[in-house]
């Protein structure tokens, strides 16, 4: 109860039956909830109640002496615009109770049954509902503020500014963007914006530029509400000229660091006040220090020198080493180098100067060799134990934040339930069920770290995704794109961000290799690679990319180095398209080949392996085509257990479920669901299935829980539910104890299916 907690809970009880009033009031007692109750028998005594204070929550029953049906609930809550309200009821007055949950009651309790349990928790959830709902309005406002003032922002701005759907289609774009991608505004409205982007940090393109050019632009990317819907914010900067300086400055730097690198010598640059400017790799082993957390330290600090007569460490060893009594430091056993925390080594040390015009020394170069026994020192160990604890770290932030996203997601579903297809906040919370389906991509990129630097694939079509690049990329150009795509082309596990970015280097060099004009083909095509066909590709089923073009080609001698890094044979180019363009193929387990005839033009074919899996379909998608509708359910009937570490996943599951018809138990880890399921089988009275969450940190988890109970009862019908597991149970269910997943955040429909499927194919 999000808003209450600081206060008692003010509740008006409107009552005429003194026995339902004083059972009523006994519930609130044993629910140990923080009110105060003021008790009411007619409708005019409550309202003249509600004319003099405000209250939290109003329990009513609508069929009071001087009640009005339906109308009473309207006449107690438009002075109460703010109060929950939780209707009453008997058996017989249940019709009218669900038409009263239309009309804007939060919630209704059979008298006949109710608990205090029962009524502490409908308080529970009609509250938090209440207060989400309140919350969804207010937003909606400062979106229609938000996005007047955004329009006025974008239109004056001179960096190309674009909003995007999730699905990257052109929403809107400024003046500015119309410029960089040398178009009007009104054209490129409703187009597919050809690279996928994601909100966070900030990544670089090149685009098409004038005269066969290219531009090299930065993107930011954020997050943002437009039009009442989840969109992104997409910002263009033209940086062709800053990076070419840049990349002018790095070279230098790489080859100065690259000749540092390949001496076996510890070699440390200190400038004139005795302060470091680079440590080699080497530097870095002995020291412990890298580059960042050295520069510009002073030399004692960071080579921390063990004076052989004293014991102690020498504060300042760059004076030491520069005055007469160098040889003291210096002899030919060693100094020990002391490392906080590493062991100490023995290292000997030399020093050169370099001298400035004026014969004074402008810094120097400390060279220090390793001549201990020791091979592999402590700090690489202790860095590779650090990285592990990282990346279960990431693991266990993925579980949490699915779960997360789960509770979020059921109690939107739960509270659409209770609305109107039509209602106006049934649309509001349908954008928020897309927004949070959408944020499952953060935890994504969470598990894509805890397992590796490696792409992040999925299953897809890659004919219109590789359609939309070709129509961006070659806008405007005087160059045409034959597109000839096999039918039923197979899906391929890919990154759809880098195979993107590979296709748009191949286009723009074809592009580029016809000044005059002329048509690029582009076919997509399946095939069986035999043995040995192509060098150092496994035989077996491939999708492939073929972009061909009638160009000036390859020379016998470049085409040896065409992916070769930093090879280029362009007068601007930097050498790196094609051979991350390499890289990024080899990391999908293809392979990217070449083949070329000067003045006949060149083929460069990219080779992907078949997916095992059906292609995904977008999250947002699926919203939109399979909304939670009564409509869309499967009702039915039986006892379910829920095994859930987390409570408001637990409770929003069990309400789910309940929705659909079905009694719901719950449990908290593997041991507990075990013995609640052997109880119940015992009793006579058996679940009919189980829904486990595989993770539970601390205890057992569902998987384990699930082969015991199997050994119990080879007929369980088990259900996984998880947003992160360190098992393949949620890709490869069918070897495992259960009978269907349902990945989290899910909704109703999800859970709806899950448990029709498992419990019709029982019966069956």
């Amino acid at each position: 109860m999000s808003n209450y907690c600081n206060a008692p809970l003010k509740v008006l009880l409107i009552e005429d039956n003194a026995a339902d009033a004083d059972l009523v009031c006994e519930y609130l007692d044993i629910s140990e909830l923080d009110y105060e109750v003021t008790l009411a028998k007619r409708l005019s005594e409550a309202l003249a109640l509600i004319a003099e204070r405000s209250y939290d929550l109003i329990l009513l029953d609508l069929s009071l002496p001087d009640s009005n049906g339906i109308a009473t609930l309207s006449a107690v809550s438009e002075p109460l615009k703010d109060a929950v309200i939780i209707i009453l009821t008997g058996a017989d007055d249940e019709q009218l109770s669900l038409t009263a949950l239309k009309a804007g009651a939060q919630d209704y309790l059979d008298k006949d049954t109710l608990s205090s349990d029962i009524l502490k928790r409908s308080i529970r959830y009609a509250l938090e509902r209440s207060y989400l709902l309140r919350r969804v309005e207010a937003n909606a406002q400062e979106v229609q503020d938000r996005e007047s003032l955004l329009r006025c922002i974008f239109d004056s701005n001179t960096d190309a500014m674009l909003i995007l759907s999730p699905k990257y289609e052109i929403k809107f774009l400024n003046p500015a963007a119309g410029d960089l991608l040398d178009s009007s505004p009104e054209s490129l409205v409703g187009e597919v914006f050809p690279f996928e982007v994601s909100p966070g940090g900030h990544t670089e393109l090149e685009i098409p530029g004038p005269e066969d050019s290219t531009r090299l632009v930065e993107v930011v990317v954020v997050n943002l509400i437009w039009q009442g819907k989840s969109a992104l914010l997409v910002v263009l900067r033209d940086v062709t000229q800053r990076h070419e300086a840049e990349t002018a400055l790095e070279s230098e730097k790489e080859r100065l660091s690259m000749t540092l690198d390949s001496i076996s010598d510890a070699v440390i640059a200190i400038d004139a006040h005795g302060h470091i400017e680079l440590l080699n790799q080497e530097a870095t082993k002995l020291t412990g220090y890298n580059n960042k957390d050295a520069s510009d330290k002073p030399l004692g600090e960071v080579l921390q020198l063990m004076h052989p007569k004293t014991g102690k460490i020498i504060s300042d060893p760059l004076n030491l080493l520069l005055s007469s009594e160098k040889a003291e430091i210096t002899p030919e056993l060693g100094i020990q180098l002391h490392r906080e925390k590493l062991e100490p080594i023995l290292v000997t040390i030399d020093i050169r100067c370099i001298m400035n015009d004026e014969q004074k020394h402008s810094g120097c170069v400390v060279v220090i060799r390793d001549i201990s026994a020791l091979k592999q020192t402590e700090e690489e160990l202790f860095q590779a134990e650090k990285l592990s604890s990282i990346s279960l770290l990431a693991g266990g932030i993925a579980h949490d934040f699915n779960n997360i996203l789960a509770a979020i997601l059921g109690n939107i579903s739960v509270v659409r339930m209770s609305l109107d297809e039509s209602d106006e906040n049934s649309q509001k919370l349908s954008a928020a069920e897309n927004a949070t389906l959408q944020a499952k991509s953060l935890t994504q990129q969470l598990l894509t770290f805890s397992k590796g630097g490696s792409p992040v694939l999925e299953s897809t079509t890659i004919h219109q995704f590789v359609e939309d690049c070709t129509q961006f990329i070659l806008r405007g150009s005087n160059v045409k794109c034959e597109i000839e795509a096999a039918r039923d082309l197979w899906p391929v596990d890919a990154d759809k961000g880098q195979i993107g970015q590979v296709v748009n280097n191949l286009l723009i060099n074809a592009d580029q290799a016809m000044p005059n004009g002329g048509i690029i083909s582009l076919k997509l095509k399946n095939n069986i690679i035999r043995k040995s066909q192509i060098p150092t590709l496994e035989s077996g089923e491939y999708v492939s990319i073929e972009i061909s073009d009638k160009g000036c080609g390859i020379t016998p001698e470049n085409l040896k180095r065409i992916f070769d890094p930093y090879f280029t044979t362009k007068k601007d180019g930097n050498g790196l398209g094609l051979a991350s363009s390499y890289s990024i193929i080899k990391s999908h387990k293809g392979i990217l080949t070449v083949d070329s005839e000067v003045e006949k033009g060149s083929t460069f074919t990219i080779h992907l392996p078949r997916s095992k899996q059906k292609p995904r379909t977008d999250a947002t998608e699926t919203a939109k085509a399979e909304g939670d509708t009564k409509s869309s359910l499967h009702m039915g009937q039986g006892r379910i257990l829920v095994m859930d570490d987390m409570e408001a996943m637990m409770m929003v599951a069990g309400e789910i479920i309940g929705m659909l018809g079905y009694e719901v138990s719950y449990s908290t880890n593997g041991e507990e669901a075990i013995k609640a399921y052997k109880a119940a089988k015992d009793a006579g009275t058996p679940f009919d299935a189980v829904v486990f969450d595989l993770t539970v940190p601390g205890g057992m988890g569902g998987e384990e829980a699930a082969y015991l109970l199997m050994e119990y009862d080879p007929d369980l019908i088990a259900i996984a539910s998880s947003g992160y597991t360190t098992s393949n149970v949620m890709s490869d269910f069918e070897h495992s104890p259960f009978k269907a997943v349902v990945p989290k955040p899910y909704r109703i429909k999800e859970m709806s299916d899950a448990l029709q499927r498992v419990i019709e194919s029982q019966a069956d």
